[in-house]
């Protein structure tokens, strides 16, 4: 639980640097609007992570406010690293399955939403060894930008198989 500190103020830091300072109460018809928005690009890119294509799968992601951080380990403070990293272990992958389990999702401003979920992963290496097939939560941050609905902010936790 250590390693999740210093990404937990990151979190709040985005968090609060995104929000506005306006109040602003959104209704029930709103909120349930936003939600089936992020909902609809959540499942697109689970979708496409299946598919090992980087190109396709990186389009949900913020190009200009981005920070990941995946196992505790791993901190990437662009788009264009954690992008090469994700490319390198697709390039070991001979397969993939990744399916929701579970997700919720919390609008914070009209503008900002706190995505939580549980993964299912199913890899399969090319040299046939079954790398992984578990659970994994994930949290994500998602903005409104001009072109839609990002991802700003990752946090993935992989445990052993």
């Amino acid at each position: 639980m250590r390693k999740l500190a210093p990404f937990s103020l990151i979190t709040l830091f985005l968090f609060i640097s995104c929000s506005k300072n306006i109040k602003t109460e959104l209704t029930v018809e709103q909120k349930t609007a936003i939600v089936a928005e992020v909902e609809k690009v959540h499942d697109d890119l689970i979708a496409n992570l299946s598919k090992l294509d980087i190109d396709i799968w990186t389009e949900p992601w913020s190009k200009n406010e981005f920070v990941a951080a995946t196992s505790g380990v791993n901190y990437f403070r662009t788009l264009n690293e954690f992008r090469d990293s994700v490319k390198y272990w697709f390039s070991l992958r001979e397969r993939q399955k990744i399916e929701i389990v579970e997700r919720n999702i919390k609008v914070l401003a009209p503008d900002l939403v706190l995505l939580t979920c549980i993964l299912n992963w199913d890899i399969l290496f090319k040299n046939g060894e079954q790398a992984y097939s578990s659970n994994s939560p994930v949290t994500s941050v998602w903005k409104k930008e001009s072109e839609g609905w990002k991802s700003i902010c990752l946090h993935e936790s992989w445990k052993g198989n």
